[in-house]
């Protein structure tokens, strides 16, 4: 008897730890209003001026609006390419838990976007600790990175591992 409840707590534990945090109504309604926003150039995301370390490379703004269970965001504006919302969630001393959380934004962002999405993968090591750059195109076979409409970066730094996450805009229109 003990042994078959120790297994069926086992099994609701990794039925549990495995569900996908971000597959929910409110992530996907959340990401696709920031994605409009985005293709109009972040009119409406654009909060107030942010004090950049790079003053004469990019103008930032707090992002009004966050991706559900993102700490912070911030909609930056350099001087040449295109806007981005760039978005930080909850770091881990555990490389698993964040390339877990990473995988579960991946299949999120793919949900609600509604339409096919094609990534490349490049993983490189700094200081004896990897750093993975994923790249999300809508067209098959495209591999240019500026054109990339979306980016999520695992990263290490200060003794914890970190998961980012870009959505790519469009040029605000003069009117």
């Amino acid at each position: 008897m003990k042994i078959s409840i120790t297994i069926l707590s086992l099994f609701i534990c990794a039925t549990l730890y495995s569900q996908n945090e971000f597959a929910a109504t409110s992530f996907y309604n959340e990401f696709r209003k920031i994605y409009a926003d985005a293709q109009e150039g972040f009119l409406k995301n654009k909060g107030a001026k942010k004090i950049s370390e790079f003053e004469d490379l990019v103008d930032e703004h707090k992002a009004k609006w966050l991706l559900p269970l993102a700490d912070s965001g911030k909609i930056v504006f350099p001087v040449t390419g295109t806007p981005y919302a760039l978005y930080y969630f909850e770091p881990s001393k555990t490389r698993l838990k964040v390339d877990q959380r990473g995988a579960y934004l991946r299949d999120a962002v793919s949900t609600a976007f509604n339409k096919p999405l094609y990534t490349i993968t490049e993983t490189t090591t700094i200081n004896n600790f990897p750093y993975s750059d994923t790249w999300y195109f809508t067209e098959q076979g495209e591999s240019r990175k500026s054109f990339a409409a979306f980016r999520q970066t695992i990263y290490y730094s200060n003794g914890k591992y970190y998961l980012s996450f870009e959505i790519r805009g469009k040029r605000p229109q003069l009117q």
